[in-house]
């Protein structure tokens, strides 16, 4: 009889080997996961903020002497400054800024020139 019978199975090193394998694999899937909903909400809010500005011109527009309101997870603040447009001519902006709650997009400021329809 032969004294180094090999044996069927896997050695424990091996097993270790997979085990590691499967983790890091784990791993990078769950952070391209994480990527993907992260971009998923980010384009969301894009295009929030992009019906966003349509509302609010049409709000200032109809009503100027109005705040208009912002949609739950926005936050508008409301200004008012007198520029100059010509040597003797000044009109009034009106400022909005505009600030998502979340912070995942960036604040900006949307000017709207004249309140008369």
């Amino acid at each position: 009889m032969n004294a180094f019978r090999p044996t069927a199975g896997f050695t424990l090193i091996e097993i270790l080997a997979s085990l590691g394998l499967c983790a890091l694999l784990a791993t990078a899937a769950a952070g391209a996961v994480a990527f993907a909903a992260r971009a998923e909400r980010i384009a969301a809010r894009d295009g929030e903020a992009g019906l966003l500005l349509q509302s609010l011109y049409a709000a200032q527009r109809l009503r100027p002497a109005d705040a208009p309101a912002a949609p739950r997870g926005w936050q508008v603040a409301r200004d008012e400054a007198i520029v100059p447009v010509s040597d003797d001519l000044r009109q009034e902006w009106h400022v909005l800024a505009v600030r998502d709650e979340t912070g995942e997009t960036r604040p900006f400021v949307f000017l709207i020139l004249d309140d008369a329809p």
